[in-house]
C-alpha cells in the first residue's frame, strides 16, 4: 500500500472515530460552527431529531461536506423528512472515503410533538467502514436522542445526545465510537435576527463553546456565521430561497488544518 494513503487511513480513523464518522450535517450547520441543536430543518435528522417535526411538508436534501480540502474526506449526504399527524419520520445516507478505506452511515429516525412547544425525538445509526484487505470491514449501531422546547415566544433550547450507549467498534483497546452533547439556546431579537450559543461535549476532548448568529433580510436570503473554541474555528454562508429549492453555501476555518466547504440543496414537495 502506498504510505500517503497509510497516513490518510490512520487520519480519517482517527479523525472519524471520535467525530461521530464525519457525519454530515448539512451547510447551514456548518456556516454556523456546528451549533445546529435548534435549526428547524430536515437536516435536524442529523443535527437534533426533536426538531424534525417541525417540518410541514415530505422534504429531501443532498449535500457535499469536504473537511480540510482533503478530496479523501468528501462526504456525500441524502436526507429525508416525511412530517405526519403528530410529528416526522426521517431517514439518511452519508458516504466518504477512497478505495482504501470508504465508510457509510444510514439513520432512521422519528420525532414527536409532546404538546404546542415540547418535542422529543429518536434516532438510530447503522456504520460501516469498508478497509478492504487491510482492516476488513467493521459494523456498529449507536442512537441519537433529541429534545427541544420552546421556552417562550422567543427563546428556545435543544438538546442532542450522541452514541449514549457507548457502542463498541473493536475489542481491541476497548476501542468505541465517541459520545458526545451539545445544549444550546437560541434567542429570537426580530424577524430578522437570532442569536444562538451553546457548549458542546466530547467525552474524548474539552468542552467546546459555540456562538452563531441567523440573519435573514428578507424572504429569499439568509446568512448566517459562527465561531466556536477548542477547536478554535469560525464559519461563515447564506442560503437562497428559490420557490420550492433552497441552495446553502457555507465554509469553516480550523485554526490549523484550514477550510471546509459544504454545499446543500433542499427541495419541498408542496
Amino acid at each position: 500500500m502506498n504510505y500517503s494513503y497509510f497516513f490518510w487511513i490512520l487520519i480519517l480513523l482517527h479523525c472519524q472515530l471520535n467525530a461521530q464518522l464525519f457525519q454530515n450535517s448539512g451547510a447551514i450547520s456548518t456556516s454556523m460552527a456546528g451549533l445546529d441543536v435548534n435549526n428547524e430543518n430536515v437536516w435536524s435528522i442529523n443535527n437534533n431529531i426533536a426538531h424534525l417535526s417541525k417540518i410541514e411538508n415530505p422534504t429531501i436534501s443532498i449535500s457535499s461536506f469536504q473537511p480540510f480540502l482533503v478530496k479523501d474526506f468528501i462526504t456525500s449526504s441524502l436526507v429525508l423528512g416525511l412530517p405526519t399527524k403528530d410529528g416526522a419520520f426521517g431517514f439518511n445516507y452519508s458516504s466518504n472515503g477512497n478505495k482504501y478505506l470508504r465508510m457509510h452511515n444510514i439513520g432512521l429516525g422519528y420525532s414527536k410533538n409532546l404538546g404546542l412547544n415540547l418535542q422529543s425525538g429518536i434516532k438510530l445509526n447503522y456504520f460501516l467502514i469498508n478497509a478492504g484487505d487491510f482492516y476488513n470491514k467493521k459494523s456498529l449501531i449507536s442512537a441519537d436522542i433529541g429534545l427541544s422546547a420552546k421556552l417562550s415566544k422567543e427563546l428556545n433550547i435543544g438538546m442532542i445526545l450522541k452514541n449514549p450507549t457507548l457502542s463498541k467498534l473493536s475489542s481491541f483497546n476497548d476501542e468505541r465510537l465517541s459520545t458526545s452533547i451539545q445544549f444550546a439556546a437560541g434567542y429570537k431579537f426580530s424577524n430578522d435576527l437570532t442569536l444562538h450559543t451553546g457548549i458542546k461535549k466530547d467525552i474524548n476532548y474539552p468542552t467546546s463553546f459555540l456562538t452563531a448568529i441567523h440573519y435573514q433580510p428578507n424572504q429569499k436570503i439568509s446568512i448566517n456565521g459562527g465561531i466556536g473554541t477548542k477547536p478554535n474555528l469560525a464559519a461563515f454562508g447564506m442560503s437562497f430561497d428559490l420557490d420550492n429549492f433552497t441552495l446553502s453555501i457555507a465554509s469553516q476555518v480550523h485554526q490549523i488544518l484550514g477550510w471546509s466547504p459544504d454545499f446543500s440543496i433542499v427541495y419541498q414537495f408542496k
